[in-house]
């Protein structure tokens, strides 16, 4: 007969030689965890799925603002250059009219004058460098635009409406506009006006 103890019954524990242990029942004591339903597992699968959208468009968003910001940087930048190269340029131009003056008054033939002359081409090819073309505005319609008017002159030369006369020339900065023309515009001549005897 055995002495061992009939309650203790077949353990892992208690088992005797040569006997195997019976197998640990998974719902008896509540430790072991169940397996996930098939509801379960689509449910979490629905939610993980959700979160990578959620953290793809996330990610779009984040890229999306950053091409933006480097964009506006960019523009920033470029206009922030373009406003001080402008305004060194046009600090330049009243130098250009004092030299065009020069040669309008210079007599011909005067050894200053082809020098000035010279001074003003290669000062205009630097500019033109950097993007700025002069313009004449004679003879063109008048565009607000472009030409700023100082007067109007009654002439027949001209149609009313056009530039008569240029008291500046105007420059342009690519495509946008540096410094306007300064400018008389044509008009008809009154017909009660005294006629020189």
């Amino acid at each position: 007969m055995s002495n061992e103890d009939p309650t203790k019954g077949n353990t892992p524990e208690n088992a005797g030689p040569g006997e195997p242990p019976p197998p640990r029942s998974s719902a008896g004591d509540g430790q072991g965890a169940a397996e996930p339903t098939l509801e379960q597992q689509i449910e979490q699968l629905e939610k993980l799925e959700k979160e990578k959208r959620e953290l793809h468009d996330r990610l779009l968003r984040t890229a999306a603002e950053f091409e933006n910001f480097k964009k506006r940087t960019k523009k920033e930048a470029d206009e922030a250059s373009t406003r001080g190269r402008e305004q060194l340029l046009k600090e330049l131009l009243p130098a250009l009219d004092n030299l065009a003056r020069a040669l309008q008054h210079a007599p011909a033939g005067d050894p200053l004058a082809v020098g000035v002359m010279q001074t003003e081409k290669q000062l205009l090819q630097a500019l033109e460098k950097f993007g700025v073309v002069r313009f004449t505005a004679v003879g063109k319609p008048f565009d607000p635009s472009l030409h700023d008017a100082i007067q109007q002159v009654e002439t027949v030369d001209y149609p009313p409406g056009t530039v008569a006369q240029e008291f500046a020339p105007g420059y342009m900065l690519g495509q946008r506009l540096l410094r306007a023309a300064m400018v008389a515009v044509a008009k008809a001549p009154t017909s009660d006006a005294p006629s020189a005897q």
